[in-house]
């Protein structure tokens, strides 16, 4: 019996589709279905999670009804069981979701009968450094951003690769995303688009006050350090550190932020051939 696990984002589009006729479906289909929920977590950080408890160690897949973020979210809870993920778009882009609701009850077959690739990302890990102790640390499947926090002003910062300083840059923050990221906020600042299978980082200013700065890729392997720095009149500057668009940590002066691979890897379901430049098309194109 296939175990399927369904979590739905019930601020986006949930009203258009019929959950227990999906459950039902399933069932019919000789599967078992497992409902997840969302909950709120840290005020502080504003971000929810899911609860995994009801979600059976050999579920198949959990399918998830939302937008891209709402996957990126399921996405970092789900990374330590290995189970796949589904997406079905009730979002806006979902760049991320593997069908169209209007698809999905042929995607339901297909996953109960073994009809589908699996599609491996990997994610980031981030840690916090203040006074050389790790005061937080996650994982992000998109992007972990250093950016400036209420002030209105830039911020000033040093980017080192593998311990080698890179630049330092004097504007509104730095992105660094994965291959999944690249077509996210990265997207929207002028980075670069990177293919999903590529093992590389993407290191992007946003809103650099210089003619010259540039972003760069660098190898998946190396390890990217972000160090807030003083600003021209000595003041501290006041920067926020957040993890797949959650608000996160605040900065200050002195502060660094340790990025690199993740162990941890993220698998996708794939019922259909997914052609990346097709999809690019038909997302952002129209």
């Amino acid at each position: 019996m296939t175990k399927i696990g369904i979590i739905v984002n019930h601020s986006t589009r949930a009203a258009e589709v019929d959950i227990d006729k999906v459950c039902a479906y399933i069932e019919e289909k000789g599967g078992s279905f497992h409902r997840l929920k969302v909950k709120s977590g840290s005020a502080e950080l504003m971000e929810n999670f899911t609860d995994i408890t009801n979600l059976p160690k050999d579920a198949g897949c959990v399918m998830v009804l939302g937008g891209d973020g709402t996957i990126i979210q399921a996405a970092r809870e789900l990374a330590e069981t290995g189970v796949p993920i589904l997406g079905v778009n009730l979002g806006t882009v979902g760049f991320l979701a593997e069908v169209e609701l209007s698809h999905i009850y042929k995607a339901i077959d297909a996953v109960i009968t073994g009809k589908y690739k699996l599609e491996k990302r990997f994610m980031l890990k981030g840690r916090v450094i203040k006074d050389a102790k790790i005061v937080y640390e996650a994982n992000a499947l998109n992007d972990i951003v250093v950016a400036r926090g209420n002030l209105v002003r830039a911020i000033s910062t040093t980017v080192y690769i593998d311990g080698n300083p890179m630049s330092s840059l004097h504007g509104d923050g730095i992105i660094v995303t994965t291959p999944t990221g690249s077509t996210g906020y990265n997207l929207s600042a002028g980075g670069t688009i990177i293919l999903p299978d590529a093992e590389v980082f993407g290191i992007h200013p946003i809103c650099p006050h210089s003619l010259n700065s540039r972003g760069v890729i660098t190898s998946s392997s190396a390890k990217v350090d972000i160090e807030v720095e003083w600003n021209k009149r000595s003041e501290p500057d006041e920067a926020i550190v957040s993890f797949d668009g959650n608000k996160g940590v605040r900065l200050m002066p002195g502060d660094k932020v340790e990025i690199m691979k993740a162990e941890l890897m993220v698998p996708f379901l794939r019922i259909s051939d997914f052609n990346f430049f097709e999809s690019y098309r038909k997302k952002f194109l129209g």
